[in-house]
């Protein structure tokens, strides 16, 4: 009998979350309600923030938070390219210009020189991203952005749980945006998270997700309806009590690949700078070396019987915004780079060493067998 497949992500939910889901559902009370408000309050304490408001999902509260920081028609948010679509889409959805930013190899993030070096007149917002899960250099970019007088908008969706200079990543920029989709670490299925220590903003995020609305039926602005249900808040509430369980857990299945791979001529394991004191590790991601024809890994690995990704094309490569804006090929040379290189392998809550042990085997082997 074969060896069971690895797949790439494998979210942990116990049975307090059905339970929780089902006591819900006897209350009567589905829709946004106490369960939201107890999530809230409970991230809100998790984090170490003033505001914790919940969306129904990440895109969403992205959109939302452009909105409080005043993005319209003419104004520019700068965004790395290499991220996924809908950092870029929500700037549209606002009517403003994305600015793509190239990305560092080392972080697979913005670097405050890179941010300082893209800003121009028309920028309105700074937008980061902390991909892979990993907290960008806050300090550097925010007294950046202070200099030119700019907000930043931190696309933090991979990285809840992520601690930055001994704090948990959520109160570092003026604004962060989560995800819970069901590939996160915390999930609720869908769901998203706004945090700000800003009152004004706080206030105005959640008008605009009720619809508008500062009080039942008073619609003081055009905002949109994108409300958690307390359905997902129920679910929400038992994946963040266990968090740092998750987090312990990942954490040590992320020590092992160091381990195993260190010194691979062709394999580069993630760099995690001296300012990020913990890496949720959303994704584990190979970077190999240019002699590496990467497809023919992630094939050969998928015949081991082992899941892969390859992450997300820069998003100005994407067919979409090469018709609007004519973008081409070595357009952002750095990032592209870095994406034909990537490599995301299995990493979960769950895994053994066996397990470890085969996707170790599988890379490597599909190294050796993908060589040029």
């Amino acid at each position: 009998m074969s060896d069971p497949f690895i797949p790439i992500a494998n979210t942990y939910i116990g049975p307090e979350e059905a339970q929780a889901v089902y006591d819900t559902v006897k209350s009567g009370w589905i829709s946004m309600g106490p369960k939201v408000k107890e999530l809230e309050a409970l991230i809100a304490g998790y984090l170490g923030v003033k505001h914790a408001i919940t969306f129904n999902n990440g895109t969403s509260s992205l959109h939302a938070a452009l909105q409080a920081l005043g993005v319209g028609p003419g104004d520019e948010v700068l965004v790395p390219t290499l991220s996924y679509a809908s950092s870029a889409n929500v700037v549209l959805f606002c009517g403003g210009t994305p600015g793509f930013m190239e990305s560092e190899p080392d972080t697979f993030n913005v670097s405050a020189d890179e941010v300082a070096r893209r800003i121009t007149p028309r920028t309105k917002v700074i937008m980061t991203v902390d991909l892979k899960g990993m907290p960008v250099d806050f300090d550097a970019i925010l007294a950046v952005a202070q200099r030119h007088g700019l907000p930043v908008l931190s696309d933090s969706a991979e990285s809840f749980g992520a601690i930055y200079r001994g704090r948990k990543v959520g109160g570092q920029a003026p604004v962060h945006s989560f995800s819970f989709f069901a590939n996160k670490n915390i999930t609720m299925g869908e769901g998203g998270l706004v945090t700000t220590d800003d009152d004004r903003l706080g206030d105005l995020i959640r008008t605009i997700r009720n619809q508008g609305q500062s009080e039942r039926y008073v619609h003081v602005m055009i905002g949109n309806n994108y409300r958690l249900t307390d359905l997902a808040a129920a679910f929400g509430i038992e994946q963040v009590k266990r968090a740092e369980w998750i987090m312990a857990e990942k954490s040590a299945v992320a020590a092992a690949f160091d381990r195993k791979l260190a010194g691979h001529p062709l394999i580069r394991t993630p760099f995690v700078p001296a300012y990020v004191d913990r890496h949720t590790w959303y994704m584990y991601c190979l970077a190999l070396d240019e002699q590496v024809d990467r497809d023919a890994v992630v094939r050969f690995m998928r015949d081991r019987g082992v899941d892969s990704r390859l992450s997300f094309p820069p998003i100005h490569l994407q067919p979409v915004y090469r018709e609007k804006f004519g973008y081409e090929d070595g357009d952002f040379p750095r990032s592209e780079r870095i994406f034909r290189s990537f490599v995301d392998i299995p990493c979960w809550v769950g895994m053994d060493g066996g397990m470890i042990d085969r996707v170790v085997d599988a890379v490597t082997a599909g190294v050796e067998h993908a060589r040029r």
